[in-house]
């Protein structure tokens, strides 16, 4: 590390003073962080000021500046606001702008406890600390206007352009730069101003959207240079189906065709396929055939799906899978599998075949990740409800998500936006009280599938569900009253009306009157929790937080939920939420042992017990 005494320093630093680092002092740079050293007087020029590596050093940094109190007291509260959101006490954080930025995206204002406002301005205030501790650092929201050519060029943009390119453009005209010799040379100080001096936390998604943009600009404008495009990050493999044999196009067309409309009378047991489910076939047939022909398998020697569904065709896919997974088995592969030992049986394999399919799954269990359970649900969805368990604010806060949705769409009442987030309230509402499937949800029916039993006040509300609508053919009925009840009148008396403008059946309906796109409302639920929760919950994830938030309560009673969620088999509900055993003993043996120990330190005061010290012994 470079010799301290060998620098210079300013005399004092105030608010708002510009310190030049020398080339000494450059070098004085670790991971992300510049760690400036300062001295506040002539006489004190031999006592150095600690480096800025954690929170406590820029909270004691920022607290012996000569600034007033109105102005530094706000930066200390927020940089000890931080520490309690992201760290375990001590202020012992790396002083890494970058990191702690990002991890407070994870964060909404409603899991920090605090208002909109106040969130935005911790994270202000923290920023703004850093800048003082690094004063060569730009401030990315103190841009002047553009001028001259860089000017013109933003006017002759669309919006879309604009947004995409204005962080470079702002950057180029700070450095004098002429869109002429924008290079890639450039772009990689771009990218380390947004990563370095900015702290944006998304710098390279910013980068490679910028890189896009210029290179579509680059393409209309002659003396603009294209630059380097960022590597993907992985090499597609997709092989569409219109560049298959037709021979092969053409049994896929049969296989979906036979799943949506089975013959009855084949002698085996066959069901009709949900439309979802249909298409998961055709997306697990495509992605057989493309990681067939990525492992090295031509095209045209896949002429049928018999030539796709033999075992060789099949493991060497796989080992395609396996190997772009960084040598991990997915989920993927499991229910690729399953589909293959279905439509295998479809199309009348023979039987050797198949039993080496047969095989070939039991490989892919034998081979199964330590990680991953054999509850078969995704490492995402565990964290999920991991957390419900340990984090008691954010399970408080995923319950009360209706009437927070609700009270928000009440306080906006006038706005274009508050009839959507009362209808988004109501669906989350439905999903925690019901717990159907996403179809389910956008497929109810005013009068036929919802319906008003009784006469008010007396009254309740009944949703049935016929079994040809569920994806196992099994009957559901839930019934609504009370807070429930309320909002779902609330929602029709007042909301529907302003999203709907035609007389429609549909309880979320569009505003021509057709039934609302499932995958409209999902993004709906998903953009809404991510901004009360600080993390996107899907409706079908919904469907996992109601079962462990009833075993939670109630881990004897998984039937229950099985019973709830009309599974045909009980051992579905099993598969998935029952939990190890070693988490309730532990409970319950530490229980044990505070009692024990609450006992004995009774005991000791007492003076039942005698302690007898070292010094006592005899020999």
């Amino acid at each position: 590390m470079a010799d301290f005494d060998s620098c210079e320093y300013p005399e004092q630093l105030h608010a708002g003073d510009s310190l030049q680092p020398s080339s000494q002092n450059q070098a004085l740079a670790q991971d992300n962080f510049t760690m400036i050293t300062i001295v506040h007087h002539k006489e004190d020029k031999e006592k150095m000021v600690k480096p800025v590596i954690t929170l406590r050093d820029l909270y004691d940094f920022v607290g012996r500046l000569d600034l007033p109190a109105a102005q530094k007291k706000p930066m200390m509260s927020a940089i000890k606001r931080v520490n309690e959101l992201l760290g375990q006490g001590g202020l012992d954080l790396p002083a890494d702008p970058s990191a702690l930025l990002h991890r407070l995206a994870a964060w909404s204002p409603a899991m920090a406890g605090m208002s909109a406002g106040a969130f935005a301005n911790m994270k202000s205030r923290l920023r703004a600390a850093f800048r003082l501790a690094r004063p060569q650092m730009a401030n990315p929201r103190a841009r002047p206007q553009l001028q001259g050519a860089w000017r013109n060029l933003q006017a002759s943009l669309d919006v879309t352009m604009q947004r995409n390119l204005s962080r470079v453009m702002h950057f180029a005209a700070r450095h004098a730069r002429p869109p002429s010799d924008v290079d890639d040379a450039f772009i990689e100080r771009f990218a380390a101003h947004l990563r370095d001096d900015a702290m944006v936390v998304d710098w390279e998604a910013v980068v490679r959207r910028s890189i896009r943009a210029w290179n579509v600009l680059a393409k209309t404008r002659a003396k603009f240079q294209a630059l380097t495009a960022p590597k993907p990050k992985r090499t597609p493999y997709w092989i569409a189906i219109d560049e298959w044999p037709e021979g092969l196009r053409n049994d896929l067309t049969d296989l979906l065709r036979h799943l949506a409309k089975p013959n009855l009378f084949t002698g085996r047991k066959v069901r009709k396929l949900k439309p979802t489910t249909i298409i998961q076939y055709r997306h697990m047939t495509i992605t057989l055939v493309s990681a067939a022909v990525g492992s090295g398998i031509a095209l045209n020697s896949l002429a049928r799906l018999h030539d796709v569904l033999a075992p060789d065709v099949v493991a060497a896919a796989l080992n395609f899978l396996v190997a772009r997974a960084d040598n991990r088995i997915t989920q993927l592969m499991y229910q690729m599998m399953v589909r293959v030992l279905v439509m295998a049986e479809i199309v009348e394999l023979p039987e050797g075949q198949r039993q080496r399919l047969k095989a070939i799954f039991e490989e892919l269990e034998a081979n199964r990740p330590a990680d991953m359970p054999k509850r078969s649900m995704t490492a995402k969805n565990r964290a999920l409800l991991e957390r419900l368990e340990y984090d008691q604010r954010f399970a408080d806060l995923v319950h009360c998500l209706p009437d927070l949705l609700a009270s928000q769409a009440r306080a906006r009442h006038k706005t274009t936006n508050a009839a959507s987030i009362m209808r988004t309230a109501l669906a989350i509402d439905l999903l925690l009280i019901c717990s159907m499937r996403r179809e389910n949800l956008v497929s109810l029916e005013l009068g036929k599938s919802l319906r008003r039993m009784g006469k008010p006040p007396h009254h309740f509300w009944i949703i049935e569900i016929e079994p040809e609508e569920v994806k196992n053919a099994e009957p559901l009925r839930y019934r609504l009253e009370g807070k429930a009840a309320a909002l779902l009148e609330e929602y029709l008396d007042e909301w529907r009306g302003r999203l709907c403008h035609h007389p429609s059946p549909w309880l979320f309906a569009r505003p021509d009157g057709s039934r609302v796109d499932a995958r409209s409302l999902a993004s709906s639920i998903e953009r809404l929790t991510k901004r009360v929760l600080g993390m996107s919950i899907s409706p079908h994830q919904f469907r996992h937080i109601s079962a462990e938030s009833f075993l939670l309560e109630n881990p004897d009673k998984v039937n229950t939920i099985s019973e709830h969620f009309g599974h045909t088999d009980s051992n579905t509900a099993r598969r998935y939420y029952s939990r190890p055993k070693q988490k309730e003993a532990s409970r319950t043996y530490q229980a044990h042992a505070l009692k024990a120990r609450e006992g004995s330190a009774r005991r000791l005061a007492k003076g039942k017990i005698k302690i007898v010290r070292k010094s006592e012994d005899k020999l």
